[in-house]
């Protein structure tokens, strides 16, 4: 939610300030947000599964996915779109990327 949120509040930074990249971003934006849901569906599959393997094999596939499909989707997204910038598409993914991975501790743990 926090992703999808940065991606409106970006997205509209860039249609006032650069808005040739806001399609570079938006679609950036989908890629990375497709990719942590991915992340998160096969991590959360198992959770509370008395055997921690289970947990761990499934946030490991899911982490392996998510770099495929990042990957994968911005090498389609580049060949199709030539002209986007490949600066904002990185800027764009692994700023949402490091925002989950800083926000992720912060939302789920317990207050105290």
């Amino acid at each position: 939610m926090i992703q999808s949120l940065a991606l409106l509040v970006a997205g509209l930074i860039m249609l006032f300030f650069a808005p040739e990249h806001l399609y570079a971003l938006w679609l950036s934006g989908l890629i990375a947000l497709a990719a942590q849901t991915f992340w998160i569906w096969r991590t959360l599959r198992t959770y509370g599964d008395p055997r921690s393997s289970a947990y761990l094999a499934g946030a490991t596939a899911g982490l392996i996915g998510k770099w495929v499909i990042i990957s994968v989707g911005l090498v389609l997204l580049w060949q199709r779109q030539p002209e986007f910038s490949v600066a904002v598409s990185f800027i764009t993914v692994f700023g949402l990327n490091t925002l989950a991975a800083l926000a992720a501790p912060i939302l789920i743990s317990r207050p105290r």
